[in-house]
């Protein structure tokens, strides 16, 4: 068990690409998703290291300024020991 971060939209816009799927490693500053408004693209980033737990948009989806997108989850030792665990 660990905490959860939710990654948010900065914008409304669309979602053009998704990189990472739930259950998947991601670590911080990854680019997870691309969101474009037509006169603007903006890669979102992952706020943390740890696991995809949910991601709540599809490609094409529109969505909201503060609209979460996704969650991750950081492991329990990822929390305590401030680094990462092996695979």
């Amino acid at each position: 068990m660990g905490l959860k971060y939710d990654v948010i939209s900065p914008f409304a816009g669309a979602i053009e690409r998704i990189l990472f799927r739930t259950g998947e490693r991601v670590h911080e500053g990854e680019v997870i998703f691309t969101l474009v408004d037509g006169q603007k693209s903006i890669d979102i980033l992952a706020p943390v290291s740890g696991i995809i737990d949910a991601v709540e948009v599809e490609r094409g989806d529109l969505v909201i300024a503060s609209m979460i997108l996704a969650s991750i989850m950081l492991r329990y030792e990822e929390t305590v020991h401030g680094e990462e665990t092996k695979d």
